[in-house]
């Protein structure tokens, strides 16, 4: 039996991703209207803020945006843009609490590396950020991301990073949103993980926390099944 959501949802998917990240879910859920925000396509924030007012703007009425990891903070600044089309904003394995000092480095030295033309491929190390030890022995879930990098290239990449980086603090903006706040976040997710998520959501009286186990970041493909089953509990 499929799972039903009838109001108009629009995705947005993570860092060097695209729609196939989401996949594994949407093949889980009956959704009577669906869009996608192909944020693979864009090269800047003014970019991806375009393609996000462009699909809002294709329904008359309300929508649940849900957006996973980057696309998080891309759906959160389309919500804020647009507090009264928003029946819901869900976030998946993203905090908005912003980037620390350390991850904006990180993401300097990344983009350096890109253009000056060296391999940044998802080895083995880059992988178990993503995964826990236990997906990572999955070749199937793997090789999905593995593919997507290669598809998209080290441009995507860049373009991602650098349009997202500084990454302000969204936390006191969504504190004072009139629209129901849900998370999603998976129990060992290394990438944004579960504590300051749920600190957050507590402090914040239309938010719910609501938690994935036993999973990682990469919890849209490793556990489509159970975020299909959160997203049709909270939109439903």
């Amino acid at each position: 039996m499929m799972l039903e959501i009838t109001t108009p949802t629009i995705f947005f998917p993570g860092t060097l991703c695209d729609e196939r990240i989401w996949m594994p879910v949407w093949k889980q859920l009956s959704i009577a209207q669906r869009s996608y925000v192909p944020l693979q396509w864009a090269d800047t924030l003014e970019q991806m803020q375009a393609l996000s007012a462009d699909r809002i703007n294709s329904f008359e009425s309300k929508v649940h945006l849900v957006g996973y990891s980057m696309g998080g903070y891309i759906a959160a600044l389309t919500a804020l843009q647009f507090p009264d089309k928003i029946a819901s904003l869900t976030l998946v394995g993203y905090c908005p609490n912003g980037l620390s000092a350390q991850e904006i480095q990180q993401r300097k030295r990344l983009i350096k590396t890109i253009e000056n033309k060296k391999p940044v491929a998802m080895n083995s190390a880059r992988l178990a950020h993503f995964f826990t030890p236990t997906e990572m022995q999955n070749s199937d879930l793997v090789n999905i991301v593995k593919e997507m990098e290669s598809d998209l290239g080290p441009s995507v990449l860049k373009a991602h990073i650098q349009s997202t980086t500084p990454r302000p603090d969204l936390s006191t903006q969504l504190q004072s949103s009139r629209f129901p706040l849900h998370f999603i976040a998976g129990e060992l997710d290394q990438v944004a993980p579960v504590k300051p998520i749920q600190e957050l959501a507590t402090s914040i009286s239309k938010a719910d926390y609501n938690q994935i186990d036993a999973t990682g970041h990469m919890m849209l493909i490793a556990q489509p099944d159970e975020v299909a089953k959160q997203l049709s509990k909270l939109l439903g």
